[in-house]
């Protein structure tokens, strides 16, 4: 595990001394185990493979979480389903080898596990892991499926084969639209999970930048102070505020500055968001806050912008505008599993336990290593993505009112999609927490 109160280049240097010490024992030496190294900073996980080979296993801690919340700020409920597929309890990623599927295709097999969901393939020929690969995906002698199930123990194949459930309705093309973010708090990869954002939204997208950083030092932060090169942005606009994400009158009208500290005069109201990130703020931690201190001030911001919210969504009402759209829900980054009881309190159904998700995915990725491939898959623009669809798109509701899950994942193969569980119209995310990820 890495050193926190280190600076994150010096943390992670000690980290290569580390692996290169263990590398060093007679006992790891042509063996077939692995060392998984926790780094901080996404940009010094290169030095691994130069030291260790197929030996050092890297988890960049700040860079998932990144990545979590941005998936997650953009798509309402789906923090709760990557908790679950990501923590401690429920279904997780396993490799199997079963010899009966050998020369079946990858379609062949969606339903061949009852309490299992096939999501890959990795090949025993070139070593790639094939995270939803085509339907016609061949399946060779020594290849291992990859599922989300309970156990390893926990499934078996059944002699269910495929059949013809008709044809999917027909999609209507959605266009994209620009968004609107901001980011509550400042984090000390900024740089980092902004370049991610840009690759997922629509160009003429914008970011606001909310936190007590003063406008003229942030340039000099993203660049790390030199150690990064300039953000070059495709997508996304870049609107600095300062401003005290625990203040309301901060939060009531926010104002765009350039970066001398000097008002824009370019303003928006909390409503008018898409998705709102509220960060553990790196300024309190520098101060000395700890995690129950950090996550006291995330709390407080997310009473605060949903109190707001709320206010406007009401006063837009009483004018009588139109076509007025629900405010997102804010998205917080949570870091003390204690704080998990207040976020009902609080109506927080967005939230990011981003300490107990790192240790999660450090004890999956110690288990099996292959499971670090499918992490960077699901979490990067360029991958297959964890998303939530309306039942809409695989059934046509007019005509069909019923259809098992087995016949919806048969459907969204033809998508080329895998369906790994659902929510029930009438439940929350909480209440369906068993049936959200492989339902029974």
């Amino acid at each position: 595990l890495s050193i926190e109160e280190l600076d994150p280049d010096e943390a992670d240097a000690t980290q290569v001394r580390q692996v290169m010490a263990l590398k060093a024992f007679d006992e790891f030496v042509g063996s077939r185990c692995h060392v998984v190294v926790e780094v901080q900073d996404v940009d010094n996980k290169e030095l691994f493979p130069l030291v260790a080979p197929d030996f050092a296993e890297v988890v960049v801690t700040h860079d998932i979480i990144g990545r979590l919340m941005i998936q997650c700020a953009r798509c309402p409920g789906l923090a709760s389903v990557l908790e679950e597929m990501m923590g401690f309890e429920g279904s997780e990623f396993y490799f199997e080898e079963w010899p009966e599927f050998t020369g079946m295709t990858f379609y062949d097999i969606t339903c061949r596990f009852d309490d299992a969901v096939p999501i890959g393939i990795k090949s025993s020929s070139d070593g790639q892991v094939y995270i939803n690969p085509e339907n016609d995906h061949l399946i060779n002698d020594g290849d291992k499926i990859l599922v989300l199930a309970e156990d390893n123990d926990s499934y078996e194949v059944n002699d269910f084969g495929t059949k013809g459930v008709g044809d999917v309705p027909t999609l209507l093309v959605e266009k994209k639209k620009v968004e609107k973010i901001m980011f509550c708090g400042w984090r000390r990869d900024m740089a980092d999970m902004i370049k991610q954002l840009d690759e997922y939204v629509e160009k003429g997208s914008e970011l606001w930048l909310f936190n007590m950083v003063p406008a003229k030092e942030r340039a000099v932060l993203l660049k790390d102070k030199g150690n990064k090169e300039e953000l070059e942005l495709e997508n996304l606009k870049i609107c600095n505020v300062v401003g005290n994400p625990v203040i309301r009158r901060d939060l009531n009208y926010v104002r765009a500055v350039d970066d001398g500290g000097k008002e824009t005069g370019q303003a928006i109201t909390l409503d008018q968001f898409n998705s709102i990130l509220i960060l553990a703020d790196a300024v309190a931690i520098e101060n000395g806050a700890n995690m129950m201190s950090c996550d006291s001030r995330s709390l407080s911001s997310l009473l605060i912008i949903q109190d707001i919210q709320k206010k406007l969504y009401e006063e837009r009402k009483k004018l009588g505008e139109q076509d007025i759209q629900l405010p997102c829900s804010p998205i917080s980054e949570i870091l003390d599993s204690r704080t998990k009881s207040l976020l009902a309190v609080a109506n927080c159904k967005g939230y990011i336990m981003s300490n107990q998700i790192i240790s999660s995915v450090i004890a999956q990725v110690s288990e099996e290593k292959d499971i670090n491939i499918v992490l960077r898959e699901i979490l990067t623009a360029d991958g297959s993505e964890t998303y939530i669809r309306s039942v809409s798109r695989f059934v046509d509701l007019k005509k069909e009112s019923e259809m098992s899950f087995w016949d919806i994942s048969l459907r969204a193969r033809q998508l080329r999609e895998v369906v790994i569980g659902f929510k029930p119209e009438n439940m929350d995310y909480k209440q369906a927490a068993h049936l959200i990820i492989n339902p029974p």
